[in-house]
């Protein structure tokens, strides 16, 4: 995830004039590079070597498609654009665990990470046909060095918080370095020529700054999914397979609400931004009630609560992510349209890196790292999912003052 930010920031970047065509034949090398050291990698410290690479690639192609949207679609298509985006993760999502539990059954991991070479090969084709050469804004003239480090410092900070399973004075400590570290960049890219995120993304005056805090809060509350697998194997007796496809309808909520609401405008579209947290907070809320349970012998109706709250987790981003990423763009600052792109993308990944290790705080201070009876990773559960409600019902407020000033801009505006 840290290679995957700094591929988000090359994306502004872009040194030695690198276009949109030459970012994206970079990150198809880069991500079919680090496939092949993942796929030859004889030890751990080479195969975090080649997720590292490979992060870069992924990270660099997630930011290019985003920039995308804003080049090459007109703007009354960008809601439909973003939602596109989010099915393609939503199929990905369904089949690639198949493929990989195939992998995997055989005994053939190697071959997973060596399949996806000749892929990347063919996406860095395919983009030098047909991807713009050049983008209608230039890259920074200079790299925010200070910002980048505050970023990547805290998630740093929160992961290696993450791992400690002793005591809780440490990671307390380490968490709250990461939120001084989040103040003093908002902070210093205020003062700085060179901005990390958009002018105006830490300002309480600008649309930009409840904008981004939304879709930060959005992320990080569909997050809390990554231990779902694992509760479901422990507390409700199922396979790892049904785990991992268990969390997939988180994919199947977050595609299929991108696909109805994108087209929507006006008061519809603000009705589901303000619906998709309110869906988030039930959802999170079902999880604190129904995954904590005591079924080890495998029944599987207590498991349709804890399913339909998956769907609901990423229904609620779903049908809100395409109309706040559209807003980002349209109120992107004169010259900042890629910086703002690549921004969506940066914002998603820190999400997920600081939502991942808040939560391993949360569990392993809950006690699951030594848990050696079901009561006690019932805590860590009922612990986890409890403080997730947390981050929706932040969420509502802020969205609604997005919401609120719409409503009040389009009420001032005089009857054609």
């Amino acid at each position: 995830i840290v290679a995957s930010i700094i591929a988000s920031i090359f994306a502004t970047v872009r040194p030695f004039g690198i276009g949109p065509r030459g970012s994206y034949v970079l990150a198809a090398l880069g991500f079919a590079l680090g496939s092949l050291i993942c796929g030859f990698a004889p030890n751990m410290e080479t195969m975090l070597v080649g997720r590292a690479v490979q992060g870069f690639g992924a990270g660099l192609l997630t930011a290019m498609s985003y920039a995308m949207i804003r080049i090459v679609f007109p703007e009354a298509l960008w809601g439909r654009a973003f939602a596109l985006i989010s099915s393609v993760w939503g199929v990905s999502t369904l089949i690639g665990p198949a493929i990989g539990g195939l992998f995997a059954t055989y005994d053939a991991w190697r071959w997973a990470f060596w399949f996806l070479v000749p892929l990347a090969g063919l996406l860095g084709l395919l983009a030098f046909r047909v991807i713009p050469a050049r983008s209608d804004e230039r890259g920074m003239a200079t790299f925010p060095v200070a910002q980048i480090v505050l970023l990547i410092g805290a998630v740093a900070a929160v992961s290696v918080a993450s791992i400690l399973t002793e005591g809780a004075m440490l990671p307390a400590l380490l968490v709250g370095l990461a939120v001084l570290a989040i103040i003093a960049l908002g902070v210093i890219d205020q003062r700085r020529e060179t901005h990390l995120l958009p002018t105006g993304a830490f300002s309480p005056r600008s649309v930009l700054a409840p904008l981004f805090a939304a879709m930060l809060l959005f992320n990080l509350a569909i997050i809390c999914d990554m231990f779902v697998p694992l509760f479901i194997q422990q507390l409700h007796g199922q396979s790892p397979l049904i785990g991992g496809y268990m969390v997939a309808l988180v994919a199947v909520g977050w595609s299929s609400g991108s696909v109805v609401t994108s087209s929507w405008t006006g008061s519809r579209a603000r009705f589901v931004l303000v619906l998709g947290p309110i869906l988030q907070l039930v959802a999170t809320f079902g999880l604190a009630l129904f995954l904590g349970r005591d079924n080890t012998a495998g029944a599987l109706l207590p498991l349709l609560p804890v399913g339909v709250s998956l769907v609901l987790l990423g229904l609620g981003i779903g049908i809100s992510w395409p109309h706040v990423s559209t807003r980002l763009l349209q109120a992107a600052p004169t010259g900042q349209g890629d910086l703002t792109s690549a921004s969506i993308s940066m914002v998603q990944l820190f999400a997920a890196g600081l939502g991942a290790a808040l939560a391993g705080v949360i569990v392993n201070a809950a006690g699951l790292a030594s848990a050696q009876t079901i009561a006690a990773t019932i805590s860590a559960s009922n612990w986890l999912y409890g403080l997730f409600v947390l981050v929706p019902l932040v969420a509502i407020p802020i969205i609604w003052s997005v919401v609120r000033g719409e409503r009040l801009a389009a009420a001032a505006q005089p009857a054609e």
